[in-house]
């Protein structure tokens, strides 16, 4: 077998179009020179950006206690980002990782992929296949930004939020009309992997309606790396989505919200499975809607009722049929969520939040396995003054599973301002994260059908302890941050071997799931960001990680030790010309077959406005080749506003 070779000219060209790039971003630098000065809203730090997630009250960045993070749309744009997934993946503390069935899922600070929270807006979405949430399955076609809460979070959240959360919020509806249509091509250096997306947004208000409806449809082809190994590294995939967003206005500081989000995914590929080469084939379905009120009351209070229903379905079929398939067939998850919560002053210097939940989840496997659990919760949160430079937020949540119990997670924060413009955070919380459905009723396989996972019924949530501190501030155009973490993790969920059945190709060993592991995890982050003169800005960020498997005193699996991002950006609203250079770099990971070893990833974006509601762009990822499941990849498109 032969990996296909960067060739010699491919080098060159790739090395000319670096060359190309940073030279039309010289020359526009330089005649900016004797243009004005950018202005403060085009490349201003996002301090003034409203964060909810961390307290579900809103606050601007530096009032936020704890480690957030907020990715723009502007900053998704630039990225050249179309799904969550890819938005993620220059994120401080954490990794976008892949699983089975080329799931995309997020781990924070180390922990676990089902250990972090996946919202929109808000609202929970269920698992879909290998018990995940894919965001790669989310598109950002209606997405405002995306808020990233590391550290725990079940205080407010409950289960799953045991690294952080992350929170995609979408665009509201306003009293606008507008629109916009995206279209772009790509193709990757072997000439193989050709992708298309075509994405549309409109908005518009009819009285005391307002609407946003956004949807894109995009596709790639086959591409396989390695000649003649009977499997894909790219499978053949084509994707819908559509979304809704709409708000009534019923009277002054009243209103009634809905919307909806859907999404049809088919993937299609060549595995390796049980000794022959087979076509594997997966569609997933995912439709959620929802209905919200909103509440400006008396005394500055607020409240909201929300209800929320969410499903997904999974099916895989493998052609031929493996002794595996017959634990195969649609897998259907359903999520049911009711929930209310109301903030307000009830004594001076106190905003406290009161909210509660009730949620229910179903699976269904064909033919006839329905399984479910409910999970019902309240929760407090005081935000307060100890003194005018001394802010606390603490706050305790109590679960009720109809599984495995009750579980009460507490948390506190502080912020102390040591200067105007420097202050001190620091965390203290517990997190929890319940038994899947999957891990406590359903039968599952993994490796190709190698392995076989036994459910436990009796299994108990598994539970962290965390904390934090760390100093950040701001002087002129620079921010900066440094954030020492640690979390011990305990009754970790992980698989026990039981027996092996079987020989050769059909040889499979089966597993069961018990609460036996503990870890403990330590690390630095740190963020730093300037505005340079001339249009010009640079961002970066590193995270060191330390961490520890306490069963066999080994690093955790698949954990970078060191991970790093940088970007030189600019831009110029008089040349209509925004570009960047990106730069990663993955360190060391650990593996029971052997550890890798760390690589670096360069990226490049540039832009262009042609009119002023057209824009074109181009940019190239992995510039140098060096990823491990990526060939370098070129892409075109257009932004069109109507």
């Amino acid at each position: 077998m032969k990996r296909k070779n960067g060739l010699v000219v491919k080098r060159m060209q790739r090395s000319t179009l670096l060359a190309g790039i940073m030279t039309c971003i010289a020359a526009f630098g330089t005649a900016r020179a004797d243009a004005s000065g950018t202005s403060a809203t085009e490349t201003r730090l996002v301090m003034d950006e409203v964060i909810v997630t961390a307290t579900m009250t809103e606050k601007s960045l530096e009032d936020v206690p704890g480690s957030v993070e907020v990715i723009t749309a502007k900053e998704m744009k630039e990225m050249n980002a179309s799904t969550v997934a890819q938005a993620l993946e220059n994120s401080v503390g954490l990794i976008v990782e892949g699983s089975s069935g080329r799931v995309k899922t997020p781990s924070i600070r180390g922990t676990r992929s089902k250990q972090s929270l996946i919202l929109i807006d808000g609202r929970r979405i269920p698992v879909g296949f290998g018990d995940l949430v894919d965001i790669n399955q989310i598109p950002v076609t209606i997405v405002e930004r995306i808020e990233i809460v590391r550290g725990p979070s079940s205080s407010l959240y409950g289960s799953d939020a045991i690294g952080g959360v992350v929170n995609i919020i979408t665009k509201k509806p306003g009293k606008k009309t507008g629109g916009t249509v995206t279209a772009q091509a790509g193709i990757n250096e072997d000439g193989e992997g050709s992708t298309f997306l075509g994405s549309g947004l409109a908005s518009g208000y009819n009285g005391r309606l307002s609407y946003i409806i956004a949807g894109d449809y995009r596709g790639s082809n086959k591409w396989n790396r390695t000649i003649d190994d009977g499997v894909d590294d790219g499978d053949h995939m084509r994707m819908g989505t559509g979304a809704g967003r709409f708000i009534l206005d019923l009277t002054e500081g009243h209103h009634l919200s809905a919307g909806f989000d859907y999404s049809n995914r088919n993937m299609d590929g060549l595995r390796y499975i049980e000794g022959l080469t087979r076509d594997r084939d997966t569609e997933d379905k995912r439709l959620s809607y929802y209905l919200q009120y909103d509440a400006k009351l008396a005394d500055n209070y607020q409240a909201m009722i929300r209800l929320n229903r969410a499903e997904s379905t999974s099916e895989v079929t493998v052609d031929p049929p493996t002794s595996s398939a017959a634990k195969g067939g649609a897998k259907e998850d359903a999520l049911s969520q009711a929930e209310a919560r109301i903030s307000g002053e009830p004594f001076k210097n106190h905003l406290v939040t009161l909210g509660t939940e009730f949620r229910k989840e179903d699976r269904n496997n064909e033919p006839d396995e329905d399984m479910d659990h409910s999970n019902s919760s309240v929760f407090i949160q005081d935000e307060f003054l100890l003194l005018n430079s001394l802010y606390f937020v603490a706050g305790a949540r109590y679960d009720d599973n109809s599984m495995y119990g009750n579980r009460l997670t507490p948390r506190i924060s502080f912020i102390y301002d040591v200067l105007q413009n420097v202050r001190i955070k620091g965390s203290y919380g517990q997190g929890f994260r319940a038994p899947s459905i999957a891990e406590l009723f359903v039968e599952s396989w993994k490796k190709r059908g190698k392995q076989v996972y036994e459910p436990n019924p009796n299994l108990n949530p598994e539970k962290s302890e965390s904390y934090e501190v760390g100093i950040e501030g701001e002087y002129k155009n620079y921010r900066g941050s440094l954030t020492f973490f640690r979390n011990e993790l305990t009754d970790m969920i992980d698989a026990t071997y039981i027996r092996s059945a079987g020989t050769g190709p059909m040889k499979k060993d089966y597993y069961t799931w018990e609460n036996i592991s503990n870890a403990a995890i330590s690390g630095l982050e740190l963020e730093s960001s300037i505005l340079l003169p001339k249009g010009f800005s640079i961002t970066g960020n590193a995270t060191w990680m330390e961490t520890e498997n306490k069963e066999t005193g080994k690093d955790l699996e698949g954990k970078p030790d060191i991970t790093a991002n940088l970007k030189l950006g600019y831009d110029s609203s008089r040349h209509g010309l925004h570009a960047n250079l990106r730069a990663s770099y993955i360190g060391k990971r650990f593996y029971s077959a052997g550890s890798s070893s760390g690589y670096s990833l360069f990226h490049a974006y540039v832009s262009k406005e042609i009119t002023e509601k057209i824009d074109v762009f181009a940019g190239v990822d992995n510039i140098f080749d060096e990823s491990e499941s990526n060939p370098v990849f070129f892409y075109g498109g257009t932004h069109i506003s109507l």
